[in-house]
């Protein structure tokens, strides 16, 4: 069985000649950066988070100086994706497969979406794709009807149903789906063509921005008068959709929160942006960004609550006034759906959609406009890249790089502040503690490496936030335990990686921060550690866990199954020992024994997961894994090594 690795700059060549590769979507020398995986599912999907995570890696200094321009590549990646406040998630090579058809359903996946029709029925789907249980429909382009007013009297006719016709285009990155039907009214005793309505949706694998046009042309002998055409947005209650915003308000009120079940419309004359939306503002918050073509035709929405408290459906109205004989009415929306976004900042999501729509003649990779799920891990890595820097350990290229990293911490940690921090008592579910965690280890090394006291003053300010997260408890022998909780109103469970990120936090920032706070929750959180076998069907996998109880005083577990939690315990109990202050020397004390044991089942984990190549080492995700991914390999390494500024 291979050994633990013990040289960081092996496991470093793996990621550099496995996973890093070139974004070769872009017009002129591609960029690089090092993809989620050698090839899952045939994506090509590269994580903002797990770059930095690898950053931090490749900041080693003799990382560093093996691999100079692979580091600037790198860094030059994560740098690219932060847009003042936005750090977005990933970027991915275009991708637009057919997957099959079942029943009247045909399936298609795209580059960061997954794609779904039944156009005989008028509806279409689409919804953000990932790897793992996430992946969910979040939107269902269907409910469209057409009003107007022929002879006096009000008509709407719904847009779906047996009789229309379908097509289906694929050109290159493009995939046209569409459907059409007559429209017709009743004249006395018969009924009149109005005309045909065609709806149109439109995807590209190289822009997660897709288009939906709904056109009436109408019949030349028949006058109609105000013109409605719809573009609807259903099924939303199952993914908790409950506010609608718009760019034409003040302030950051919505236009509509969902109450009561009942069925309105809503006015939203003037408004060239809207957006449907989770209440919540965090990096998991779902929302669908509409931008209509034509604004002045936009009049509002037919909103519809059928359970309390969530939409199921929002049809945007477009209105025609007037009187219309022949000719042809267009109404078109350009959308985007993100997974985690600052919703209330609306402005910005317009000139992001703008910019995207913009830009379709160029080439160019598929990107998520969803932010960051780990902002810390950009603020460390470019803290750790800045440090190295400035100790002259490397030489950095630009020479004026360690003043541009400084720049980019201090822009970055402002904004962490002023949208995590300063908010966190009134959207206390905002902050991911994981994320949190690596802030407050960024904030630790400019602390260090500059000896500013403004970092000191943050410094304790973001550790009074993280202790927010522990749940106490007493163990079955009434000892005081804590758990550290994802979120703060999440009870769910104290998961490994949240737990192990926040107590190695918590160790760091103890060297500066004079609260004997950190001490005691330090310890109690080692109480919650214990050992676990994970039984699948491959065999059993030994590793730890960790333990709470919720609220109701029920008992739940999370493991660390994972490499990558088992690397963050690691370092954990690794800095824990290195402690120098008299506190944290008695809790590695007191738990010396257990830490051993625990220590010693993850570390036969990782040797369990370990592949040599001629090229460099592999530490799978685990050890039932055939593969790693960027997000293992750097932080389980970094697990077993640490990192000389920690």
């Amino acid at each position: 069985m291979p050994r633990l690795p013990t040289d960081a700059v092996a496991a470093a060549a793996f990621l550099m000649r496995r996973l890093y590769r070139p974004i070769d979507v872009t017009s002129g020398s591609p960029d690089f950066a090092v993809a989620e995986t050698e090839g899952l599912n045939d994506d090509r999907w590269f994580w903002n988070d797990d770059n930095a995570k690898v950053l931090e890696l490749m900041s080693r200094p003799e990382i560093w100086r093996r691999f100079p321009s692979e580091t600037s590549e790198i860094l030059r990646f994560v740098r690219s994706m932060c847009n003042g406040p936005f750090i977005f998630r990933r970027l991915s090579a275009p991708r637009l497969d057919l997957i099959g058809t079942e029943g009247t359903i045909t399936a298609y996946r795209h580059s960061l979406m997954g794609l779904r029709y039944d156009l005989a029925r008028g509806a279409v789907v689409a919804g953000v794709r990932f790897h793992d249980e996430r992946t969910a429909d979040n939107l269902m382009l269907s409910g469209n009807y057409v009003e107007f007013t022929h002879r006096g009297r009000r008509c709407r006719r719904q847009v779906t149903g047996s009789g229309e016709k379908t097509g289906v285009v694929r050109d290159g990155h493009l995939l046209r789906l569409s459907h059409s039907a007559e429209i017709d009214a009743v004249a006395g005793w018969r009924r009149q063509r109005i005309g045909a309505i065609t709806y149109t949706y439109t995807f590209d694998a190289r822009s997660m921005l897709f288009e939906v046009e709904a056109a009436l042309d109408l019949d030349p002998r028949v006058e109609i008068r105000d013109v409605v055409l719809t573009i609807g947005n259903d099924g939303l209650a199952y993914c908790f959709f409950n506010n609608i915003v718009t760019d034409n308000r003040g302030g950051e009120m919505p236009l509509f929160a969902a109450g009561k079940p009942s069925t309105r419309l809503l006015n939203a004359a003037g408004a060239s942006y809207y957006a449907i939306r989770q209440g919540h503002i965090s990096a998991d918050a779902l929302a669908i960004h509409s931008m209509p073509r034509a604004p002045q035709h936009l009049s509002g929405f037919e909103a519809g609550v059928d359970v309390q408290g969530r939409l199921s459906r929002v049809i945007a109205r477009h209105e025609f006034p007037g009187r219309h004989r022949g000719g042809r009415l267009v109404a078109a929306e350009h959308k985007l759906i993100t997974a985690g976004g600052f919703y209330d900042r609306i402005s910005d999501y317009a000139a992001f959609m703008r910019q995207a729509a913009a830009a379709t003649e160029a080439p160019r990779a598929a990107q998520d406009y969803s932010i960051s799920y780990d902002y810390g891990a950009t603020i460390n890595a470019f803290s750790k890249c800045f440090a190295v820097c400035a100790s002259g350990s490397v030489v950095p290229q630009p020479a004026s790089l360690a003043e541009e990293l400084h720049a980019a911490v201090d822009a970055t940690l402002h904004h962490y502040f002023d949208l995590y921090v300063d908010r966190h008592h009134q959207q206390p579910d905002t902050i991911f503690s994981r994320e949190l965690a690596f802030v407050v280890l960024g904030v630790t090394t400019m602390y260090r490496a500059t000896g500013s006291d403004e970092y000191r003053r943050r410094l304790a300010r973001l550790c009074d936030v993280l202790l927010d997260f522990e749940m106490r408890f007493d163990d079955a022998a009434g000892i005081p335990v804590s758990g550290f909780l994802m979120r703060k109103n999440s009870p769910r469970a104290a998961y490994v990686d949240c737990q192990s990120g926040v107590l190695l936090a918590l160790t760091q920032a103890a060297r500066y921060v004079g609260d004997p706070r950190l001490a005691a929750a330090i310890d109690r959180g080692l109480g919650s550690y214990g050992l676990e076998t994970c039984r699948f069907p491959g065999g059993l996998v030994d590793t730890v866990q960790t333990l709470m109880f919720d609220e109701h005083g029920t008992p739940r577990t999370a493991n660390a199954f994972w490499n990558f939690k088992a690397g963050l315990t690691l370092r954990f109990f690794s800095a824990l020992r290195a402690a120098e202050d008299p506190a944290l020397q008695a809790v590695a004390a007191r738990h010396h024994d257990r830490m051993g044991l625990l220590e010693m089942v993850m570390r036969r984990q990782l040797e369990q997961s370990v592949t040599e190549h001629e090229d460099g080492v592999e530490i799978r995700c685990s050890v039932q894994s055939t593969e790693t991914n960027s997000e293992s390999q750097p932080w389980a390494m970094l697990g077993l090594v640490g990192h000389p500024l920690d």
